[in-house]
């Protein structure tokens, strides 16, 4: 027990003295790395000093956190307590139409995450997670989460069990959402048969969209796509590229540079306001045969994290048959698991595509896996300074 103890302590030790040395760097906004590094180490010393059967308890009782939370989003009392500063749970239910002691009881559980703050009995103000979950985006994406992907991991358990087979599913017709919600529809159509559902999780695309780093502040464009593009040729399209927030940036960058494609279903495509006239839109099922050929770049951004294998293989068919050899290049923007050492986000985002539809996040390893027995050579991988996601590029 001494010697456990002792080690204990070196440990605390060596991690508050690496933090200790990160502080001066701190101040510098651009030094993601310094503050990826001291989160990181805050963890690892907040897992040092709670005792453990404390974590193991926590994280069985993590649901009643997330749906409280969820509860209050539904509630806008994130909202209120950002526009009213400091506000009592009486005043809250006046708002909100709820019972005071039902919110008093919510709101402590959101307390105790950090989500609000408690600044005397039965009163509450915004914290900076306060703020960010007032937002229509992240209140969407948590609705979309608890309604769908919560539920279809909450019945994993019993998945598998009744299976036999613990192997993550493939077949976007019969996975754990199809399982949890009784449906033979992929996640997609039991999404959009739902008219609030699919108005959330648009929005919660959007707001994902709109938060990360654009892919054309840190990919070299001028020199991997501009330069030896060809005229007469298409430069970019836009594989399932939804409303169009990446073909408009990629246009509002690099302004008359060629002809640009925005693909994507019919229900999509059908819905989006008329584009600056050099952006084409097609309706277009990336299942199905590719109508433009030989273009510069075929873009790809999250959708192959989406599907298996099987079905990122039938996608990839699809593209190499239009593509120019020599010519034509495949750019993949999506996330690039580490092969050790994944973050939480990462972690998660990986069983929430296993979840959604048998899709999965991949390693670089995978990533040459799935491209190379699709007869793709992987030129290069790009990685931004802030750990977003990367640009794969390939050429077949």
């Amino acid at each position: 027990m001494a010697s456990q103890i002792e080690d204990t302590h070196e440990g605390l030790t060596t991690l508050a003295s690496r933090l200790q040395g990160l502080v001066s760097r701190l101040g510098n906004d651009g030094d993601h790395e310094a503050k990826s590094e001291c989160l990181h180490l805050a963890k690892a010393l907040t897992a040092q000093l709670e005792p453990p059967e404390h974590t193991a308890i926590d994280m069985a009782f993590s649901p009643l956190i997330a749906t409280s939370v969820r509860i209050a989003s539904d509630l806008n009392l994130f909202e209120h307590i950002v526009r009213g500063g400091p506000v009592t749970s009486a005043r809250l239910a006046a708002l909100s139409g709820a019972e005071e002691l039902f919110i008093i009881r919510i709101l402590r559980v959101a307390s105790s995450v950090h989500f609000v703050e408690e600044t005397a009995v039965n009163t509450w103000k915004a914290t900076r997670v306060t703020e960010v979950m007032a937002r229509k985006g992240i209140a969407a994406g948590h609705r979309v989460v608890s309604q769908v992907i919560a539920k279809a991991m909450q019945s994993a358990p019993d998945f598998f069990r009744q299976r036999g087979q613990y192997a993550f599913p493939t077949d976007p017709k019969d996975g754990l959402v199809q399982f949890a919600f009784n449906t033979e529809q992929t996640t997609f159509d039991y999404i959009g048969s739902d008219p609030s559902m699919l108005a959330d999780f648009n929005i919660t695309m959007e707001a994902a969209a709109g938060k990360r780093m654009k892919w054309t502040e840190w990919y070299p464009v001028q020199s991997r796509v501009l330069d030896g593009a060809l005229e007469g040729t298409v430069l970019m399209v836009d594989v399932g590229g939804g409303d169009g927030h990446d073909i408009l940036d990629f246009n509002s960058k690099f302004p008359n540079s060629g002809r640009l494609v925005l693909e994507d279903l019919g229900v999509v495509t059908e819905g989006i306001r008329e584009f600056d006239k050099s952006i084409e839109k097609i309706s277009y099922d990336f299942f199905t045969e590719q109508p433009v050929k030989g273009a510069r770049v075929y873009f790809y951004h999250h959708i192959f994290h989406d599907w298996s294998d099987d079905y990122c293989h039938k996608i990839l068919q699809r593209v190499a048959a239009a593509m120019t050899p020599g010519y034509s290049k495949l750019l993949i923007n999506e996330m690039l698991v580490p092969e050790q050492g994944a973050t939480k986000y990462q972690a998660q985002s990986d069983i929430a595509m296993m979840a959604f539809g048998g899709g999965m996040e991949r390693t670089k390893s995978q990533w040459r896996t799935l491209l190379g027995t699709a007869g793709f050579q992987i030129v290069e991988f790009w990685e931004p300074a802030d750990e977003g996601d990367g640009i794969i590029e390939a050429v077949y």
